[in-house]
């Protein structure tokens, strides 16, 4: 008995095949496209970390992280907003910085200490008891 390839019809269904198996990925990349538009894109926002001291007392670092370099400026206020003081304004490179914040210029108090940049303003409470 003789074995008849039909490679027409091979040809054909390989082809099928490999098609259904681009639309395949071309559907997959768009989904993925679709469901990131509405993500925060983290590049663009910074992350501050808490003081490990609390209640705060003499020189404190404040810790900030960020993917790219950026414009920040780092204040402290008062929870009454009477206090209000720039610790440092300038562009950070991107990773890790820490600032040192000088609890000993500050009554004792709660107090905010604040990063700020274009995208985003974030803030965390503090207790200065010196």
């Amino acid at each position: 008995m003789l074995l008849v390839i039909d490679i027409q019809q091979t040809l054909s269904t390989i082809l099928w095949i490999t098609l259904g198996i681009l639309i395949f990925f071309i559907a997959y990349r768009l989904l993925v496209r679709r469901l990131k538009q509405g993500r925060i894109e983290k590049e663009l926002y910074l992350v501050l970390h808490p003081i490990e001291k609390d209640p705060a007392t003499g020189i404190v670092p404040i810790f900030i992280e960020m993917h790219n370099p950026m414009e920040v400026e780092v204040s402290v206020f008062s929870t009454d907003q009477k206090v209000n003081k720039i610790i440092e304004s300038k562009t950070f490179n991107k990773g890790g910085t820490v600032i040192q914040l000088d609890t000993r210029e500050f009554e004792n108090g709660f107090y905010f200490y604040q990063a700020q940049t274009v995208n985003q303003k974030t803030r965390k409470l503090i207790e200065i008891r010196n």
